[in-house]
């Protein structure tokens, strides 16, 4: 039976712009509003942060056979989830206080209209209200991915999340609009080691990011790009 590796891979996400996570729709003025947590701070669904990067790494298997494990990671829906479990991204505490003081002259509302994708023309009284959250590059979340490896595909299945996470461009709804752009590439803090709630009591250890960059270099050598 293989040994396996505890890890914990920490996600800070910087976007450029405005964004739009959606809470559910609306009764009033407003059809679609922002997701909040419960100090009414926008949040990143930890769902939605899944899907979006097993998007991302299903291509990237396309593109590099060697990564084989994206069903053991992701699942497949429904019972079978995978392998790891993604939190949601909260604003960090510097995030979390500066957003505070401002959060009053940082909401936009943003009205829409909903297009069939059978006739390409709008929808008949299907015009929407949207609430976003701005700040662009003031507003770092954090968020984590966390569970265990087995240890003999450890540094490969590293590899494949990171490079998947790096290759985010835009988080949320409405992204083929301009929403959710991120300012810079997720940055992926990789740790391994016991991961507990007091961090006290924690026994990780950071993997330094040159050796990170050493991994996905070697399982992505001799990629070749085809038409």
């Amino acid at each position: 039976m293989a040994h396996k590796v505890e890890f914990e891979i920490k996600l800070f996400i910087k976007f450029y712009n405005v964004f739009f996570f959606g809470g559910g729709n609306g009764n009033g003025e407003i059809q679609s509003y922002l997701l909040r947590d419960i100090n009414k701070f926008p949040y990143i669904s930890g769902a939605a942060l899944k899907g979006c990067i097993a998007e991302y790494a299903a291509a990237l298997s396309l593109l590099c056979p060697k990564f084989d494990h994206h069903e053991q990671l992701f699942g497949t829906g429904g019972v079978k989830q995978g392998s790891l479990y993604f939190e949601n991204g909260n604003l960090t505490p510097e995030s979390s206080s500066l957003y505070s003081g401002m959060q009053q002259n940082i909401t936009e509302f943003r009205t829409g209209v909903s297009i069939s994708r059978y006739t390409g023309v709008k929808k008949e009284k299907q015009l929407y209200t949207m609430e976003l959250s701005g700040m662009g590059g003031n507003m770092t979340f954090e968020s984590s991915i966390y569970g265990f490896l087995d240890e003999d595909s450890f540094e490969k299945d590293i590899a494949y999340l990171v490079a998947s996470a790096r290759m985010i461009f835009a988080l949320g709804g409405k992204r083929t609009a301009g929403l959710g752009w991120l300012e810079a590439p997720i940055e992926c803090q990789v740790l391994t080691g016991t991961r507990e709630p007091d961090p006290e009591t924690e026994s990780q250890t950071q993997i330094e990011p040159d050796v990170i960059d050493q991994w996905i270099r070697h399982w992505m050598e001799g990629i070749t790009c085809t038409k």
